[in-house]
C-alpha cells in the first residue's frame, strides 16, 4: 500500500500502473491483482486505509463527558493535523487535479473520505443534540460548517503549496477561532438564536 500510494503521488492517478506499483513493492502483478482487482481497487484500498487512519485518530477518544467546546477544539486540532501531513495534502491534490477526469474515483474519495468523516462527526453532534448540550436543527449540516470552519483557508492553501511557517500555530488560532464561532450557534438556550 505505501509503494502504491508513492506511484500515486509521484506520477499521478492517470500516470500510476500496477507495473510501477509492483516494481516499487517488489511485488507480482498476480497479487495486487488478486487482492485489488486493478489499479481502481488500489486506489480506493488506499483512500480507505488513511481514512480509517484519521477517524480512528480523531475519534479514538470518548467524547462523551467532555465539554463540548473543549471537545470540538480537540477534534479541530486532530483533524487539522491528519488532513494536513504530506500523504493526505497529495491525495488531496491528486484529486483535485486528476477528478474531473476520473470521476468514479473522485466520487469514491469523497464517498470513504470526507462523506464518512462528516457523517462520524455529525452523529456525536446527534447524540450531543439529544443530551441537550447542543441545539442543531441538522446535525449533518452542522458538521459540515463546523469542519469547514476548522480546515477553511488553511487546509487550501497547505494544498496550494503556500503552508505558514508556523502550522502548529496556524492551526490552533483556526481551531480556536472555529470553536467560538460555532459554539455560539449550537449552544443550548435561546440567547443566540
Amino acid at each position: 500500500m505505501d509503494a502504491a500510494l508513492h506511484v500515486f503521488l509521484g506520477n499521478g492517478y492517470s500516470g500510476a500502473t500496477i507495473d510501477l506499483v509492483v516494481a516499487r513493492a517488489n511485488a507480482s502483478k498476480a497479487t495486487i491483482y488478486s487482492h485489488f482487482g486493478g489499479k481502481e481497487g488500489l486506489f480506493t484500498a488506499i483512500v480507505e486505509e488513511r481514512t480509517e487512519q484519521i477517524i480512528s485518530c480523531v475519534f479514538a477518544q470518548d467524547f462523551s463527558d467532555t465539554d463540548v467546546p473543549v471537545a470540538l477544539a480537540q477534534i479541530g486540532r486532530l483533524l487539522s493535523m491528519a488532513t494536513m501531513t504530506p500523504e493526505a495534502i497529495g491525495i488531496y491534490r491528486l484529486i483535485l487535479s486528476e477528478g474531473f477526469r476520473f470521476p468514479d474515483v473522485a466520487r469514491t474519495f469523497y464517498r470513504l473520505g470526507p462523506e464518512r468523516v462528516t457523517g462520524r462527526f455529525a452523529r456525536m453532534l446527534a447524540d450531543w443534540h439529544d443530551c441537550g448540550q447542543i441545539a442543531v436543527e441538522s446535525p449533518e449540516l452542522a458538521a459540515s460548517q463546523f469542519l469547514t470552519l476548522v480546515l477553511g483557508d488553511l487546509h487550501l492553501r497547505t494544498v496550494a503549496g503556500l503552508p505558514p511557517n508556523d502550522l502548529d500555530a496556524a492551526v490552533e488560532r483556526n481551531v480556536r477561532s472555529a470553536v467560538e464561532l460555532f459554539w455560539c450557534h449550537v449552544r443550548p438556550g435561546d440567547h443566540h438564536r
